[in-house]
């Protein structure tokens, strides 16, 4: 088999000769001083990863130049356990949202910076399978990267087992559909702006309001709200504030759903960091 692309001293791609499909190939200093058209080590292949879908692999590339060595691995490693474990096939999507999440609490450790989940307590409770998974994935992390990730991470690493095991009906995903593709042309009709589906701050945007708008389909609203980073988002970043208050406007007008000071919080962060790029950019 013969080296596509390396992508860093542990992951290269390659085509496998049988499907046509691109594939990522992981393993210790597979790619040390190898080039594009040499041939590959395959005793020095440790996990694969299938490209099922071109775009999808565009992002996971991006992604792996973009995070520290390493972290891609581990959340394959994690996810592998997880399918095994949940006896079930997660949605690809994990593949960037995890080694997403990984990578930025990771630094946020390292600048000691902790972030309290507020929802520890009913994840916990309420999806018992992906939380005990979860906490495994900490340790594991803790463990191979020599840190001390706190438990709050087990449930946001939980939401993400949640969701890529998530499986809507054709009904609901109508409806999530209708929500992203609404707030979506808000955002867009506000900044008069479009969108870089290619960009990671916009995927990073696409899986929260996933997440969101499950919320507002099941209508399950969380009361417990921080007014003090409230006022400073609504301070810090005054347009992506003044923004999602329409977004509010529009899903309560909408959908009969109440968006509360969390939502607005997140919601104002992400569309700050898509459109702070866009216009770098432009």
């Amino acid at each position: 088999m013969i080296i596509e692309k390396v992508l860093n001293n542990n992951v290269i791609v390659a085509i496998d000769p049988k499907s046509k499909k691109e594939i990522i190939l992981m393993g210790c200093g597979i790619a040390f001083k190898k080039k594009v058209g040499q041939e590959i080590e395959m005793d020095k292949v440790e996990k694969t990863f299938v490209v099922d879908d071109k775009r999808m692999g565009n992002k996971i590339k991006k992604l792996i130049n973009q995070i520290p060595d390493g972290i891609f691995e581990l959340s394959h490693e994690i996810i592998c356990y997880a399918s095994k474990r949940l006896d079930k096939k997660l949605d690809k999507q994990i593949y960037i949202s995890l080694s997403d999440h990984i990578a930025f609490a990771l630094k946020r450790y390292k600048n000691n910076i902790r972030i309290k989940n507020d929802l520890l307590d009913e994840i916990r409770r309420i999806h018992k399978d992906e939380f005990k998974i979860a906490l495994w994935a900490v340790d594991f992390l803790n463990n191979k990267l020599n840190v001390d990730l706190p438990e709050d991470e087990a449930g946001f690493i939980a939401l993400h087992l949640i969701n890529a095991g998530y499986n809507e009906t054709t009904n609901n995903s109508l409806v999530a559909t209708n929500i992203i593709k609404g707030i979506l042309n808000v955002i867009r009709y506000y900044y008069s702006v479009e969108f870089d589906i290619d960009d990671l701050n916009y995927d990073r945007l696409l899986t929260h309001l996933k997440y969101f708008a499950k919320r507002v389909i099941t209508n399950k609203q969380y009361d417990k709200s921080d007014t003090t980073l409230l006022e400073l988002v609504s301070k810090s970043y005054p347009e992506a504030f003044d923004c999602v208050l329409k977004i509010k406007q529009y899903i309560e007008k909408n959908y009969n759903y109440q968006v509360n000071g969390d939502e607005i919080v997140y919601l104002t962060m992400h569309i700050h960091r898509v459109i702070s790029v866009l216009k770098e950019n432009n």
